[in-house]
């Protein structure tokens, strides 16, 4: 008798607590690592505005002279997902990231 008590115990106690306590470490290193990605992404991420020298050039075009990628572009009031062909107007605001 005493020995079947002594199972239920452990299993009324010691196996939801471990599984309590694996879903706290779980929750904990997906949030850390999700801080890390934000914190390492912030560095490499820039936004540029348009200016005479590379209005009127394609995505493409900058992405190759400047080893870069464009994520989005921002023109007036509307926000463009950028295609290769996709020509640059002046004022545009582009959202870069370091192509290395």
């Amino acid at each position: 008798m005493a020995i079947c008590i002594a199972y239920l115990g452990v299993d009324a106690v010691a196996i939801p607590t471990g599984i309590i306590s694996a879903g706290f470490v779980e929750q904990y290193q997906r949030k850390s690592s999700i801080s890390d990605i934000k914190n390492a992404d912030i560095k490499e991420i820039a936004e540029i505005k348009i200016d005479k020298t590379q209005a009127g050039k394609t995505v493409e075009e900058i992405e190759e002279t400047d080893f870069v990628s464009i994520y989005l572009i921002f023109r007036d009031d509307l926000s463009i997902l950028p295609q290769k062909d996709t020509m640059l107007k002046l004022n545009d605001i582009i959202i870069i990231r370091d192509g290395n």
